[in-house]
């Protein structure tokens, strides 16, 4: 037998094979001799090469090299030689080739959710919202096809008379024509009946001698009633040609959606339907043209009715894909919140803020038209070495409560709490990772810890001290390597060391280095002259207080709050009102369309001016409560962490950390008008009081304590 098979050489790589002269197939894995000529530039173009070939028993056959280094051996050439028809088993594994690995279908469902974060981020969303408003736009369209569909129906339900026929004729039709599908009518077949008159049954015929009948359709308008009565039929070739105007395409391509054709009979079935009367037969054909006609309708009809439902329905879910793309668990606390960032977004902004760009952006979003961005506390006043030295003891416990510093490697902590350390949580501090590193870590044999996380959340933080008397102090940014940090406001301070001062005594300048950034933003000295002459040392009391609140606002950075608050504002919201807008312009184009574009453009330019002014403005308003308690619940466990005892900085979080708003103070957003009063309104029903914030400090606490019980009883 002459067959053509590919050499397979061990472990040499595989080449080409040529025309190869193989006995006949022997049973299961009996190996077989064959000889094939080969071209190598090492070897003489007739030189002989033996192959031999295993049977697997399932037709496939695998073929061995055997001039390869482990079968090349005189005394193994001459045992294939004699082999014949033996039954010689040849282990598969020579040469060890590389095994693949495939996996269950099971063990392929991680991998669902690495497949929607690839479609995760702004840009697929702004593509799926844009996508979405085309469709829109053709909204009123669909609505005119979904009341149609909707009396297309009840046509069907009501206006589709059966015809009566007899017992043996309906016997017949149940026995041979049941469940018969109609034959499609092909483009040169529907060009061919255009030129054709309509029997009185409302059929035309092929040139091959079959007939093509019309589907039922309900009444329409341009229809015109037939002048021969007995001819019963709903639209002619020559009326579709006055109706398009001679456009022939048109007109074919309508007799190929309305026209089908009858399947011939069985040829068992023909010697029983020739037995059949005429009027017998007349009522089979008419039964079998009703129940054809009927599902061709039904088959269009139901078409239909997917389009307009994907009409309708398709935008909503396109937005929806894209937002349950973005969905992620928040560390901790393990709410599922919406951040449509791909990670490449993120890793930009956290660049964008990167060393002196973080001081930068923070003068620049206080600045306002009104006023400028107040002023920064001269790097020589002793404030920024105290709350640099508060804020290193903290990020040493958030660097621990992350789970970024090894055990062994862990600095010994001098500060020792009352209470024990808080316990594991199940939603941990993780570094947020790239689609690489969720796939390599979901694939078998996969690494949870890959190394490649695209960006790390956890300190070291910038802090600025602004000269102004508000009470108030926010963080601002997002990543790692000084991509993030707090901003604090001198009357917050001087509140904090107001209570329990001690004696002012003179001591000599703890030195802060002016260079870098912050070097070149000040001018001239910024500090009252008491902060200039006195230095005061801080008491526990006070490290403690204003230990509360760096780690509520270091709260806010580990958790990616910004982010959040980020991807609401620019991305989610806009998106959501704006499609809003245009569903509501949609629904409202027929009682504007009279009105001329003039109204129409001035609707639309009303509808996107307002939406981008609720976005900037409460795009945030909803979750801020959240991210207080969040920050609330993280901030404790650092402070625990750092050695501060939890009981004790309730009180602190009463009077102080409850009271800190965010980066826009109270007196820039503009709460004036009637949308901006509904909102406040709103916020202040569904934002955290100091007492609930409060108990719910208790409560961790309290869980802390059960936990540790029941740690010391096991």
């Amino acid at each position: 037998m002459i067959s053509l098979s590919r050499t397979k050489r061990l472990p040499t790589p595989l080449i080409k094979s040529s025309l190869t002269a193989t006995p006949t197939i022997t049973p299961s894995r009996i190996p077989t001799l064959s000889f094939s000529h080969h071209s190598r530039p090492f070897q003489s173009l007739y030189s002989p090469r033996f192959t031999f070939s295993t049977s697997h028993g399932k037709g496939k056959n695998k073929v061995y090299d055997a001039s390869s280094p482990l079968l090349s051996s005189p005394k193994t050439l001459a045992t294939f030689q004699h082999l014949g028809h033996a039954r010689y088993r040849i282990t598969e594994r020579l040469g060890h080739p590389p095994s693949f690995h495939t996996s269950a279908r099971r063990e392929a469902i991680p991998l669902i959710p690495v497949g929607i974060s690839v479609v995760k981020g702004a840009s697929i969303l702004t593509a799926a919202t844009a996508f979405s408003r085309i469709i829109i736009s053709f909204l009123p369209i669909g609505t005119i096809a979904a009341f149609k569909m909707i009396r297309l129906g009840r046509w069907i339900e009501s206006g589709v008379e059966c015809p009566t026929v007899s017992p043996k004729a309906e016997e017949f039709f149940k026995m041979w024509c049941e469940g018969e599908k109609s034959i499609k009518l092909k483009p040169e077949e529907a060009n061919a009946l255009i030129d054709s008159q309509p029997d009185k049954l409302g059929g035309l015929t092929l040139p091959d001698g079959r007939v093509a009948y019309s589907m039922p359709l309900p009444p329409r308008k341009f229809r015109r009633p037939s002048q021969d009565p007995d001819i019963q039929f709903d639209v002619t070739p020559k009326m579709l040609m006055e109706h398009f105007h001679g456009n022939r395409r048109k007109v074919a391509f309508v007799i190929r959606r309305r026209y089908y054709i009858i399947p011939p009979l069985p040829s068992s079935a023909e010697n029983y339907y020739n037995r059949l009367e005429s009027k017998q037969q007349a009522e089979v054909d008419s039964l079998r043209r009703y129940w054809l006609g009927l599902k061709t309708f039904k088959d269009c009809f139901q078409w239909g009715r997917w389009f307009v439902a994907t009409v309708f329905f398709l935008p909503f879910l396109l937005i929806c894909g894209a937002y349950i793309a973005g969905l992620e668990r928040v560390p901790l606390t393990g709410r599922w919140r919406l951040i449509l960032l791909t990670p490449e977004e993120e890793d930009a902004i956290s660049t964008s803020l990167a060393g002196g760009n973080w001081y930068r952006s923070v003068i620049n979003l206080l600045t306002t038209p009104e006023r400028p961005a107040p002023p920064i506390v001269s790097t020589d006043d002793w404030r920024w070495a105290w709350v640099q030295s508060v804020l290193n003891r903290l990020e040493t416990a958030a660097l621990t409560e992350c789970q970024l510093i090894p055990p062994e490697q862990r600095p010994h902590n001098e500060y020792v709490s009352a209470l024990p350390l808080p316990p594991p949580i199940y939603h941990p501090f993780k570094p947020r990772p790239r689609v690489s590193s969720l796939l390599h870590s979901v694939l078998p044999g996969g690494e949870p810890n890959t190394g490649r996380e695209h960006l790390e959340v956890g300190p070291p933080y910038n802090i600025m001290l602004l000269q102004k008397d508000e009470q108030n102090a926010f963080s601002y940014g997002f990543g790692g390597k000084k991509a993030g940090g707090i901003v604090i406001y001198t009357g917050l301070l001087d509140e904090i060391l107001r209570h329990s001062s001690p004696t002012p005594q003179s001591a000599p300048q703890i030195e802060t280095p002016q260079s870098g950034f912050l070097s070149g933003l000040f001018s001239t000295s910024r500090t009252s002259n008491q902060n200039q002459q006195h230095h005061i040392q801080p008491t526990e009391e006070q490290n403690l207080h204003l230990a509360c609140i760096l780690a509520h606002e270091m709260g806010h950075l580990l958790l990616s709050h910004h982010l959040e608050t980020l991807s609401q504002q620019q991305v989610l919201w806009p998106s959501v009102l704006g499609f809003s807008m245009d569903l509501i312009r949609a629904f409202i184009w027929p009682l504007t369309v009279f009105l001329g574009p003039t109204v129409n453009d001035a609707l639309a330019n009303m509808g996107r001016t307002s939406s981008e002014e609720l976005a900037d403005k409460y795009g945030e308003i909803g979750f801020q409560w959240k991210h207080e308690y969040e920050a609330d619940l993280a901030g404790l466990r650092i402070l625990a962490r750092a050695g501060y005892d939890p009981r004790a900085t309730i009180g602190h979080f009463q009077s102080s950390v409850a009271s800190l708003h965010e980066i826009q103070p109270d007196d820039k957003a503009d709460n004036n008008t009637l949308t901006g009063a509904a909102f406040k309104l709103w916020t202040k029903a569904t934002h955290p009081s100091v007492e609930q914030r409060t108990d719910a400090i208790r409560k961790e606490i309290d869980r802390w304590q059960e936990e540790a019980k029941k740690l010391t009883q096991k």
